[in-house]
This record gives C-alpha cells, structure tokens and sequence, in this order.
C-alpha cells in the first residue's frame, strides 16, 4: 500500500533531514499541507512535486566580480603603490617624523608645549 501523506518528521527523513526543517518548510510556506485536528499531514503528491523540481548538481561554478570604479579599496591599493614607488627609489616610503617628547625632563609642561607648538613661552 502506497502511503497517501506523510508527518513533518516522516517528510523531512525522507530528505534526510531534521524533523525541524520539515516544520520550518511548512511555517515558510514551501510546502502545502493538510492541517486537520491540530496535526500536519504532508500529501505524497507534494513529495512528488519537490522531487521533480528539484534540479541536477553540477558542482560549484565561481564567477569572477570585475572590481568597482570608486571601490572602498581603491585608495589603500594607491597608497601601497606609492609606498612601493618610494621604497625602490631608496626613501624609507614614509614622510615620519620622531615625535616629541610629551613631557619635559625638567620645567614647564605647559611651556615646553608651546614650545613644540612654535609659541613660545607667554611668561
């Protein structure tokens, strides 16, 4: 005897999978279903009509994106070529300074930094 209908859980089985993801198929709406007396039913023909749906696995195809005009990329690609220009021109490929020190060994904080600052001292 063929059977007529399947439960959620018989249904998903026969997919191999969970019996939450046959749930999640009907709550999604992929799948009709006979809903009598608070129990899901899953008619045979709606197996049917999932398996002849169901299309062959070629394996996966990846496709190549062409890279965007104005990519967010673009300016960190400008300024590692840059970098490599400097470098094999003999610079160091950075324009850095030795910062200076934030506090003095002796003094003033507040006048040795306007005196970094190129004020001098208001005293």
């Amino acid at each position: 005897m063929k059977r007529v209908a399947f439960s959620p859980g018989e249904f998903a089985s026969l997919f191999g999978k969970s019996q939450t993801w046959g749930y999640r198929q009907i709550y999604a709406g992929k799948v009709k279903t006979i809903a009598q007396h608070g129990r899901f039913l899953i008619p045979a023909a709606e197996v049917e009509r999932i398996l002849d749906k169901a299309g062959t696995y070629d394996g996966l195809k990846l496709k190549m994106k062409a890279p965007k005009q104005g990519n967010k990329h673009d300016a960190w690609r400008r300024f590692l070529t840059e970098r490599r220009k400097a470098k094999s021109m003999g610079g160091t490929g950075t324009t850095a300074r030795p910062l200076a020190r934030m506090r003095p060994a002796s003094g003033n904080a507040r006048e040795a930094a306007l005196a970094r600052l190129g004020r001098g001292s208001t005293t």
